[in-house]
C-alpha cells in the first residue's frame, strides 16, 4: 500500500468546493473524487467525507453569491419572478427538503437547481442538508 499524505483529502475537498461553486456547467465533484480517490489510492469514506463537504460549501457560496451576481444578468420582471418562486419554496421546509434530496438523487447536475435557488434567494442553508444527505448516499 502506498504512503496516503494527508493533504490530499483537504484538496479533495477543496477541488470539490471550487467545481460546485461556479455557476456554469462545469466537471461534476463527483468525477474529481473519484480521480483522487483512484490515483493516490485514498480511503473511500474519507474522499466521500471529504468531497461532500466541499460539495456542500460550493454550492453554499454558489447559492450566497449567485443573487449578487443575477441582478446584472436577469431582467427585473425575471428576477421578481424568480424572487415569488423563492418565496414559495421557503414555506414550507420539509417539502423542499424531499424536492431537493429527491433531485439530488437523480443523475441530474445540482448547478442548476443552486443557480435557481440562489437567483430566486432561497436560503442556501434550509438546501444543505438534504443536499449533503442526496450528494452522500449517491
Amino acid at each position: 500500500m502506498r504512503f496516503i499524505s494527508m493533504w490530499h483529502y483537504p484538496a479533495v475537498f477543496l477541488v470539490s468546493l471550487l467545481v460546485d461553486a461556479i455557476p456554469v456547467v462545469g466537471p461534476p465533484a463527483w468525477t474529481v473524487m473519484v480521480f483522487m480517490q483512484m490515483k493516490f489510492d485514498l480511503n473511500i469514506w474519507g474522499v466521500l467525507l471529504a468531497g461532500v463537504t466541499g460539495s456542500m460549501a460550493g454550492r453554499y457560496l454558489l447559492g450566497v453569491y449567485m443573487p449578487k451576481v443575477s441582478k446584472h444578468w436577469v431582467n427585473k420582471h425575471k428576477m421578481q419572478e424568480l424572487e415569488y418562486m423563492g418565496r414559495r419554496l421557503g414555506r414550507k421546509t420539509w417539502s423542499c427538503w424531499i424536492f431537493v434530496l429527491l433531485y439530488t438523487l437523480t443523475p441530474l447536475s445540482t448547478t442548476a437547481l443552486f443557480t435557481a435557488a440562489g437567483m430566486a434567494k432561497v436560503n442556501p442553508i434550509k438546501l444543505l442538508p438534504p443536499f449533503f444527505l442526496g450528494k452522500f448516499t449517491s
